[in-house]
């Protein structure tokens, strides 16, 4: 690591550890926990944040988001948290360290936390520092599919369970069964049950938001001709977690549909504490809506234009 990347990388675990201080109001040995550093570090980096200017009368973070339209999320969709990020420099992911925040101030030591694929969550996933919960879970929102890392629930569920320091759960199934004959008798399979029922039972659940007005799911063949065109006629307009979902936020229920081994999204938003979505693009705004209106999020991230895109729906 050279010197440049040092100061980048200090100054961000400078940043954080000032916003869960001042802004989630976590202790120092609360931080120091979570982080898996002493208190004393903690205690030096919250007097570098002072010494730097980054704590004065609020936190001067390229991440902390733009308070007037998070507020104006906040009530238009009854949402507990939103997170609206400028992405102006292109050297960072502003807007996954902004979920790297929240979810470090959210996170408990025996939490189960459901996670789902996608360029946003992989990103996410990356850009997470190193934590130390040992007793969490983290469990796949469905079986495999795809051909990129992006695309495994499976390989997020590692990645994730390794930077935490926790345990990976993982489905060896298909997401999509190619016949009613292989979906009863994966679904039927008792590894497979215990996964889904403990997808079900998450404390926190991070999930994109996908639109088939550009879905890679389309672009990589996942879905045949015959299920595009199931999903167009039942005005379906994209998927939170591979359920899809229509312009009045009707369940869409394609033939294929009752072929996939996934967690029930419905089910599983209920029970948990926290439902992080990540989604940005003014091709999935609509999608998006219909997700927030159902009040299956709790916590949305999203970038300045998707926000006013938002607001004016």
């Amino acid at each position: 690591m050279n010197k440049q990347d040092h100061w980048d990388s200090m100054n961000d675990k400078i940043m954080l550890v000032a916003k869960l201080y001042y802004e989630n109001k976590l202790s120092q040995q609360e931080i120091a926990n979570r982080l898996n550093i002493s208190r004393p570090w903690v205690s030096k980096l919250l007097s570098k944040a002072e010494e730097q200017g980054i704590v004065q009368i609020s936190i001067h973070s390229p991440y902390s988001g733009s308070p007037d339209l998070e507020q104006q999320l906040r009530e238009k969709y009854g949402l507990t948290y939103a997170g609206v990020i400028s992405n102006t420099d292109d050297a960072k992911d502003n807007l996954s360290l902004s979920v790297v925040n929240y979810f470090i101030s959210q996170i408990q030591p025996e939490d189960i936390i459901g996670i789902s694929w996608g360029n946003a969550v992989s990103k996410f996933v990356k850009a997470l520092f190193p934590l130390h919960f040992p007793n969490t879970q983290v469990v796949p929102l469905a079986g495999s599919f795809g051909t990129t890392f992006d695309t495994l629930p499976n390989y997020n569920s590692m990645q994730l369970a390794d930077t935490i320091g926790g345990k990976a759960n993982l489905l060896h199934v298909p997401a999509f069964c190619s016949s009613q004959e292989e979906y009863d008798t994966l679904i039927n399979n008792e590894q497979t049950q215990e996964i889904l029922s403990l997808g079900e039972e998450s404390d926190l659940i991070i999930v994109g938001i996908g639109s088939l007005a550009k879905s890679f799911m389309i672009e990589n063949n996942i879905l045949s001709d015959q299920d595009i065109k199931e999903l167009k006629e039942a005005d379906a307009l994209g998927d939170v977690a591979l359920q899809f979902l229509d312009s009045k936020g009707q369940q869409v229920q394609a033939s294929f549909s009752k072929r996939l081994i996934k967690a029930d999204i419905f089910k599983a938003s209920k029970h948990a504490r926290s439902v992080i979505a990540i989604a940005e693009g003014k091709a999935k705004v609509d999608m998006i809506h219909v997700a927030l209106s159902l009040n299956l999020i709790t916590a949305f991230f999203t970038d300045e234009e998707t926000a006013l895109l938002l607001l004016d729906k």
